[in-house]
């Protein structure tokens, strides 16, 4: 939050304005460039900058806002992966590995050679067949967007702040990285990155509050006993057993991996993602338990399943945010977000399948 307080996320951001004229190319760009942000940053956050930067563009080169909200939101979605902490449900599943006590565990990086697949993926296909299933026209194009964005000014912060901040917060994330190395925990190294940001007035105390995102601990919070509850009451075993039932004598690991797509994918397009992983999470281990399959294999299924969140304006905060500014309905997601939907599950499925040991 502070490196968005400080004007270095705005930077960062306008780098985009120095992209070509082209369309096409500054779709791909987008895409990209909202998938390392995401990773690092506040996807949430992200799009709010990108979106307002890409108002302001349209408005000056009489580009289409219908054709580059929608990029925006799903370089959020798939570039959330390239850090475990990009999404709360990534300490969430390495916490839960952890617990099994098998000797496996989850890197800093785990989720992010598939994440940067799906994201270049994305990249190509919105570039090329996606964008012509985007509107040629905003459905509110009578609206001047540009004028209702609202644009901070940031000439009267410091520039040591914003280097401080760029510095926090890359320091921050290599602690995260050699957290095994120098012995301190992901969720402390967070804190001292906060308290140093907080004791520079890098942010505010008030600032670094609001940027607590309380909605997501309310359904973590809300959602893990629910999970335990759904363990230890048995009901995980007979949704699990269940599952079991319908596949018969099918009980092939791939067909499995499958299955979780099927499942959790439709549903996480309208329901927040964290909570259909934890809410997913015992079910899947059960089953996984049954067929002798890789837990650590299963719950990396159970997150890209429930992360491919772009075929709704309801799947994320930052689907939402897209609507109104790129003039779209209901349908100008589906569109485009079913067809790469569908590729990136048969993608995903495949990668695990090849990287995983599923027995």
């Amino acid at each position: 939050e502070a490196v968005f307080q400080t004007g270095g996320a705005d930077k960062i951001g306008h780098l985009l304005t120095r992209i070509g004229t082209n369309e096409h190319q500054l779709v791909f760009a987008i895409i990209m460039f909202s998938g390392f942000m995401s990773g690092f940053l506040s996807n949430t956050g992200a799009a709010a900058l990108l979106i307002a930067l890409i108002l302001g563009m349209c408005e000056a080169t009489g580009m289409k806002r219908s054709k580059l909200m929608y990029p925006v939101i799903v370089g959020c979605c798939f570039g959330g992966g390239i850090t475990i902490v990009g999404t709360t449900s990534g300490p969430f599943l390495r916490e839960t590995l952890e617990s099994l006590n098998i000797g496996e565990s989850m890197g800093f990086f785990e989720f992010a050679p598939l994440s940067l697949i799906l994201l270049l993926i994305a990249a190509v296909y919105m570039s090329t067949i996606g964008y012509k299933l985007l509107p040629d026209a905003p459905r509110n194009e009578d609206q001047d967007m540009g004028k209702n964005v609202e644009k901070k000014d940031y000439s009267g912060v410091p520039k040591w702040k914003m280097i401080l901040s760029i510095c926090l917060m890359v320091g921050t994330f290599l602690g995260m990285i050699f957290e095994n190395q120098i012995g301190i925990p992901l969720h402390f190294i967070a804190i001292i990155g906060a308290l140093i940001a907080v004791c520079t007035r890098c942010i505010t105390v008030k600032a670094a509050t609001r940027a607590i995102p309380i909605s997501g601990i309310i359904i973590y919070a809300a959602m893990v006993p629910v999970a335990d509850a759904m363990t230890n009451s048995g009901a995980a075993d007979l949704v699990a057993n269940a599952s079991l039932n319908v596949l018969g004598s099918l009980n092939s690991p791939i067909l499995i991996l499958c299955l979780i797509f099927l499942i959790i994918t439709p549903i996480t397009n309208f329901m927040s993602n964290a909570a259909t992983i934890i809410l997913f999470t015992p079910i899947a281990l059960i089953v996984a338990e049954s067929l002798g399959i890789s837990p650590k294999a299963i719950l990396i299924a159970v997150r890209f399943a429930a992360s491919i969140a772009i075929a709704t304006p309801v799947a994320m905060p930052a689907n939402s945010m897209a609507v109104e500014p790129g003039g779209y309905k209901f349908m100008d997601f589906v569109k485009p977000g079913l067809p790469l939907t569908l590729i990136c599950v048969v993608v995903s499925i495949i990668y695990i399948a090849c990287f995983y040991p599923l027995g």
